[in-house]
C-alpha cells in the first residue's frame, strides 16, 4: 500500500528548517545543501517543494504570514473591539520562542533586503499581509466612528511602523515587554476609541 504523504505537514517541517538556517546563517547563508543536511530530505524532495532559492525565501516569508494570520484568527472576539485589537497587536511582538523566531527571520530578511531587490520583494509578502490585516481592522473602526483623525491606511502604516520598531527593540533587549505594551496601548488608545 502506498504511503500517504501529508504535504502541508512536510511544508511546515521544511519552513521550520529554513527558518532555523536563516536564524543561524542569515538569509544569504541558506542553500540547498544546508537544507538537505538539516532536514534529512533528499535534494530531489526539497526541489519538489522549492525548485530554486527565490522559492525557498518566498516560502519562508509566506509561511510566516500564514502563522501570524492563524494566530489572528484564533483570537475570539469579545464585546470590546479595542481590547481585541490590542490582543492582535500583541500577537506579532516577539514575546515567546515562536514569535521571537518569526521576528528574527523577519529581521534577517529586512537586513538583506536593503541591498537585494529580490529579497525586498520576498519581504514584501509578510509586510503586505500584516498591512492588509491592519488596514481591514481600521476600516472596521472607521465604520464604527471609532477612528480618530486618521484614514485606515495611515493608521495601519503608523501601527505597523510601531510594531516593527518594538520588534527590533525587544529582539535587542532594549525594552521590556511591559514597556512595549505601554507604547502600543497608549498609541492605539489615541488612534481609536468610542465616539
Amino acid at each position: 500500500m502506498p504511503r500517504i504523504v501529508d504535504h502541508d505537514q512536510r511544508r511546515r517541517e521544511l519552513a521550520e528548517t529554513v527558518w532555523a538556517l536563516i536564524r543561524e546563517h542569515g538569509v544569504e547563508g541558506v542553500n540547498l545543501r544546508l537544507i538537505t543536511v538539516r532536514s534529512g530530505w533528499s535534494s530531489g524532495a526539497i526541489r519538489h517543494y522549492l525548485p530554486h532559492r527565490e522559492a525557498v525565501l518566498t516560502f519562508a516569508a509566506e509561511h510566516m504570514a500564514r502563522r501570524i494570520e492563524a494566530r489572528f484568527q484564533g483570537i475570539s472576539p469579545t464585546d470590546d473591539p479595542l481590547s481585541d485589537f490590542l490582543k492582535l497587536v500583541w500577537e506579532v511582538l516577539p514575546l515567546d520562542d515562536e514569535r521571537r523566531a518569526e521576528s528574527q527571520v523577519w529581521l534577517a530578511f529586512v537586513g538583506l533586503s536593503v541591498s537585494d531587490p529580490g529579497i525586498a520583494d520576498t519581504q514584501g509578502v509578510a509586510y503586505q499581509a500584516l498591512n492588509e490585516a491592519l488596514r481591514h481592522i481600521f476600516e472596521g473602526f472607521s465604520r464604527l466612528g471609532w477612528l480618530r483623525h486618521q484614514t485606515p491606511e495611515t493608521a495601519a502604516c503608523e501601527i505597523q511602523a510601531l510594531i516593527d520598531g518594538l520588534n527590533l527593540h525587544l529582539l535587542l533587549g532594549q525594552i521590556t515587554p511591559g514597556a512595549a505594551w505601554t507604547a502600543v496601548e497608549g498609541r492605539v488608545r489615541q488612534l481609536i476609541g468610542p465616539p
